[in-house]
């Protein structure tokens, strides 16, 4: 039938949950309905609810993949003994570059928390985790200068550099002062 889209008899789990992580960066939490979600996704309403009840059950595991994608390919390096922490540091800036700037991750974490601050208190667990161990990462390296409380504190300052970083460069159109925070954060280990 002409206009009639065609739907795959099967999505996986992992490509469902990418096509519905860019939805929410996109369109925020509240921004985004189940009929978009299910859309990105090429499958009917009824089918998409076959896979998740509610968006709040979507947004946790979405939440959740991100966490596990972002600590696998970018948190871990923070403990790769193999290198120096200042080459370690640079692999960090290269993959959050990659993650927070280029790939479909973006700023997934910050949409869904100014959201989810507000009106889905439940989300915030797994988002406070994702900091949490975004700070760990950065204090464990930073602790290799720094006493292990102020590797901490900068550390947090750090985080939310990048995640202010973040905000301006989509408000902007640039990575200028993502850039900038990435060699800032370079020099608290070379300097």
């Amino acid at each position: 039938m002409p206009g009639t889209r065609m739907r795959p008899q099967k999505i996986s789990r992992d490509e469902l949950l990418l096509r519905c992580a860019n939805t929410f960066k996109r369109y925020g939490y509240h921004g985004t309905s189940m009929d978009m979600l299910a859309s990105a996704c090429e499958l009917t309403k009824a089918s998409f609810y076959h896979h998740y009840p509610n968006k709040e059950a979507l947004a946790r595991d979405v939440l959740q993949r991100t966490h596990a994608i972002v600590n696998d390919t970018l948190f871990a390096i923070a403990y790769d003994s193999s290198q120096t922490p200042a080459e370690r540091l640079a692999r960090m800036n290269a993959k959050a570059r990659k993650l927070f700037m280029e790939d479909s991750i973006g700023c997934l974490m910050g949409v869904i928390t100014v959201d989810a601050s507000y009106a889905v208190p439940e989300l915030m667990p797994p988002i406070r985790q994702f900091i949490d161990d975004w700070v760990a990462a950065l204090a464990h390296l930073l602790g290799e200068r720094l006493p292990e409380n102020d590797a901490r504190q900068l550390a947090q300052q750090t985080v939310a550099d990048f995640e202010g970083a973040i905000l301006l460069s989509r408000i902007y159109g640039n990575g200028e002062c993502f850039e900038r925070v990435c060699g800032r954060v370079a020099g608290y280990l070379t300097g």
